[in-house]
């Protein structure tokens, strides 16, 4: 009798957090509208969305009909990078209409890069309205088109909302930071490669720190009840790209997204696997011990791993290596782990290159410099630590929930 009773304490409250959980979209009412656009009544102020499939609450009704419902004019949709319904990887994504609404979608992707909103399209909205899920690493582009549409609006004088929502990769914050001449649409402000901050947060950061000059007007619609600890409570609800399919891929993505700008490593993408291994192609004849050493260090990092091979998406070229399963991205800490793959690679004389675009993914070029021998590991880790330490001071105060962020710092032996 006494198990019963507890397990269904244990059941309520589990069962209440979930229910008392809401995303920034699902504490919107039509008082924000007349609070953000009190000039106009709500069904004359014209609205531009930026969203993607991403954009539903969780119950799977989509932010636009939501918008709709509440009586908010929507006069465009904006896409970012993969289009709106995520069928694009890397490609340009073109203008198209929401078949159920009759809205006009505009991209804002195309050639590699982020596009921004034509002055004519500015100029027939009176405010933006901000609703995707991030991955939480910076060289993910959907922050990008955050800060570009954020600055635009602040040129145009148009106030900026952001319906807030829950950070995949939890509390982490780490890696280096994005050095002056490396900013690009792949890491679009000087902020830590792992931020550990939901958007809402980044959208306050931004203002304060990459905008003070000219900050736009903000609203952030926050999530209630949010612990950052946990990420999500659940599965995603849509997945974020063609290759971010899962939660699982998410947390291999905050390492193995960087892994894959280096040749000839195969990390899944395009296949189901993506971001969820680490392989090396069959004709390189990897020994089974290699692998074996590996899972070894992936355990100590809290990753279980299992042997694995594939051929690798429309080129069918065979790889070898470990599926990758994660379980506390709160204790993974996948910066350091990233180096240390490939300290180990590098060991074990398997020879590898960077990508052209590898040093502005990860924002500086000392982790070659690294990797080379031109620097000490002791210097370089403590080079990122004061880094973040100084970050993390500045961006205190555009943290909006309890438990804050956490630094993840190596240790270093002196």
């Amino acid at each position: 009798m006494k198990i019963y009773f507890y397990i269904s304490l244990f059941c309520f409250f589990f069962i209440d957090a979930i229910d008392s959980f809401k995303l920034g979209v699902e504490n919107i009412s039509p008082s924000l509208f007349a609070k953000v656009c009190p000039h106009k009544k709500n069904s004359s102020c014209m609205v531009g969305l930026i969203t993607n499939q991403t954009g539903v609450d969780q119950k799977g009704i989509r932010t636009i009909d939501t918008l709709v419902k509440l009586g908010c004019p929507l006069r465009y949709i904006f896409a970012p990078e993969h289009g709106f319904t995520n069928v694009v990887a890397g490609k340009e994504v073109h203008d198209s209409v929401d078949k159920k609404t009759g809205i006009q979608i505009i991209s804002l992707y195309g050639h590699g890069s982020g596009k921004m909103i034509a002055p004519e399209h500015m100029k027939n909205i009176d405010y933006l309205i901000f609703d995707i899920q991030d991955s939480g690493m910076r060289h993910y582009t959907y922050i990008s088109t955050l800060l570009n549409t954020m600055k635009l609006a602040a040129e145009y004088d148009k106030p900026y909302v952001v319906f807030d929502r829950p950070n995949p990769l939890a509390s982490v914050m780490e890696g280096p930071l994005v050095e002056p001449d490396l900013i690009s649409f792949i890491s679009i402000a000087s902020i830590p490669l792992r931020h550990g901050m939901t958007i809402g947060e980044l959208a306050h950061y931004f203002n304060k720190h990459v905008l003070q000059k000219k900050p736009v007007k903000l609203h952030v619609v926050k999530m209630t009840d949010y612990d950052r600890t946990q990420g999500f409570v659940g599965e995603l609800m849509h997945q974020l790209s063609p290759n971010l399919q899962s939660l699982q891929s998410c947390c291999g993505y905050s390492f193995l997204g960087l892994l894959g700008e280096i040749e000839p490593f195969d990390v899944g993408v395009g296949t189901h696997m993506a971001f969820r291994c680490i392989a090396l192609p069959e004709t390189l004849h990897v020994p089974q011990e290699v692998w074996n050493k590996l899972q070894g260090i992936l355990q100590t990092f809290g990753i279980q791993s299992f042997h694995y091979h594939h051929g690798n998406g429309k080129n069918k070229k065979k790889s070898r290596g470990l599926r990758l399963e994660f379980s506390d991205i709160n204790n993974l800490h996948a910066f350091e782990l990233f180096i240390t793959i490939l300290q180990f690679f590098k060991k074990e004389k398997i020879k590898f290159s960077f990508s052209a675009s590898f040093n502005k993914a990860v924002g500086t070029p000392k982790v070659q410099e690294l990797i080379t021998g031109k620097i000490s590991e002791q210097s370089f880790f403590q080079w990122i630590h004061k880094d973040l330490e100084q970050f993390y001071k500045k961006a205190r105060s555009s943290f909006l929930y309890e438990p804050l962020p956490t630094v993840a710092y190596k240790t270093l032996i002196t």
